[in-house]
């Protein structure tokens, strides 16, 4: 090895130490040679995606000894309108993390790793071939002065970067402001939002017969996604498809 390629390398490692950035899931430095530099390997070693046995529809993992089918007992609060559910991964240490990142920590270009993610799962045929636009989950006016974004919106419009669908923020809106879900109940969670959306007059004429997919960060109980598909379906959509980043499941959620 040269003297110089030495020195080069040396200098690189040193501005690493100093310049690198930290990993957004657990605030390590990522070095300048890993491809994706706002979250680490590690993280993502530790991101656990959702296991087999799995619903095919609202994609809950099934506990030992259930049978696998085309429903689940979850699937009873989910609305026929939805076709289907999909998320990347558990929410657990690692992936709350990232997605508190996101929300809350004003990390908003983590957004373009969580949603490669996304965008490996892996959907029905039928949902791959009808589900072309992306519809995020809204946001309210206060929480978009206090974050500066919408995080739902940052996923959609990365997801459908990277899966050739486009991405349509304005066709659905909050229509007033709901109580954060955080320490609701899921009756609760379910009267919160109930009625909370909508879809803007004079865009129902864009989703009148379509097959919609709509992203969030989290799937808790359904209840936010539930009352956004309602609104849609409402408006003349034909069905519902949902993805994101990530599910909460009581009984592996630990």
């Amino acid at each position: 090895m040269s003297v110089r390629r030495r020195a080069a390398e040396l200098r690189d490692g040193l501005l690493d130490l100093v310049f690198a950035p930290v990993c957004a899931g657990c605030g390590t430095p990522v070095p300048t040679t890993e491809e994706e530099r706002l979250v680490c390997r590690t993280c993502w070693s530790r991101a656990r995606p959702v296991p087999a046995p799995r619903c095919g529809r609202c994609w809950a993992p099934l506990l030992p000894g259930r049978e696998v089918g085309p429903r689940c007992a979850a699937c009873e609060e989910v609305p026929a309108g939805i076709r289907v559910v999909r998320s990347a991964f558990l929410l657990e240490a690692t992936t709350r993390a990232l997605v508190h990142a996101l929300k809350y920590r004003g990390w908003s270009a983590v957004a373009g790793p969580l949603a490669r993610r996304m965008a490996e799962l892996p959907f029905p045929e039928d949902v791959e071939e009808e589900a072309r636009v992306c519809v995020p989950v809204p946001t309210s006016a206060a929480r978009m002065r206090e974050r500066g974004y919408n995080q739902a919106a940052l996923l959609a419009a990365e997801f459908a970067a990277r899966t050739g669908r486009a991405s349509d923020p304005g066709l659905l809106v909050r229509g007033r402001s709901t109580d954060t879900q955080t320490a609701l109940h899921p009756a609760e969670r379910r009267a919160n939002v109930a009625g909370a959306f909508a879809v803007p007059a004079g865009r129902a004429d864009s989703i009148r017969g379509e097959h919609l997919l709509l992203v969030d960060d989290v799937w808790t109980t359904g209840a936010t996604a539930v009352a956004c598909a309602r609104a849609l379906l409402d408006a003349g959509a034909r069905v519902v498809s949902v993805a994101t980043f990530a599910r909460v499941h009581p009984e592996l959620d630990r």
